[in-house]
């Protein structure tokens, strides 16, 4: 999977951890994953070029969202599940719901909700997820 974006009203962002299953989207204006592999160097002697051989998989994944009293769909109480270091599932369907649409899920850590409350603008809320294990993918 290369490193995509998703914005629009089709995106469904699921948190699944130890209060429950919260539904996060609703409010965004990106998603992001970005999927990296670790790389050792294994050129040596007279090689006139790198070499590399892959190792670990990971990646991580964030959503910006606007954050307004009383418009919010999901609430504090759905934020306060966000907490940096949080362990849970974070699942992602870029297209909805739909039969035969594209799901992805990675077992993560919360890295903690970022907001950010302009004197004249919209408040937003950030949150991004470290990998923690291996990513599916699949469909609905």
């Amino acid at each position: 999977m290369s490193t995509n974006s998703y914005s629009g009203s089709a995106l469904v962002v699921t948190w699944f951890q130890g209060s429950g299953t919260n539904l996060i989207s609703g409010d965004q204006t990106t998603f992001d994953y970005t999927p990296s592999v670790d790389l050792q160097d294994q050129s040596s002697g007279s090689d006139s070029n790198k070499k590399y051989l892959k190792m670990l998989m990971d990646g991580q994944a964030s959503m910006n969202s606007y954050f307004q009293s009383g418009t919010n769909l999901r609430g504090t109480a759905t934020w306060s599940t966000l907490t940096e270091g949080n362990s849970g599932t974070l699942q992602w369907q870029p297209e909805g719901t739909a039969a035969g649409k594209p799901k992805y899920s990675m077992p993560a850590i919360s890295q903690g909700v970022a907001l950010s409350n302009p004197y004249a603008g919209i408040s937003t809320a950030n949150c991004s997820w470290q990998q923690n294990g291996t990513r599916t993918e699949g469909t609905n």
